[in-house]
């Protein structure tokens, strides 16, 4: 599934405000989950969140305008895989917008 949040922070901002998000994102995954993230460059993370026993791996890559990437809904959370990438998308989208 796509992702693309648009933005207006510039690259370096958007990247400030993603880092310090993490944490708190991981905080807030449902069923006790967990996140582990890399950076893969400057400007690419990668992410896996684990929720219900699952494994969701998440690309993101920033660009100057906008927030782009995938995410990859096992099979056993098909059935729940528009209510995932929602969390992804409003949670970034949070991180982007918190000064």
């Amino acid at each position: 599934m796509d992702i693309n949040i648009p933005h207006s922070l510039g690259r370096v901002e958007a990247k400030r405000r993603i880092e310090e998000g993490l944490p708190k994102l991981a905080a807030h995954i449902p069923g006790g989950g967990g996140l582990t993230s890399q950076w893969q460059g400057d400007y690419a993370l990668t992410m896996e969140i684990t929720a219900l026993g699952s494994r969701i791996p998440v690309s993101l890559t920033i660009e100057e305008d906008r927030l782009i990437g995938s995410l990859e809904v096992p099979l056993l959370m098909k059935m729940m895989q528009g209510q995932v990438a929602e969390f992804v998308k409003t949670s970034a989208g949070k991180m982007l917008e918190k000064a």
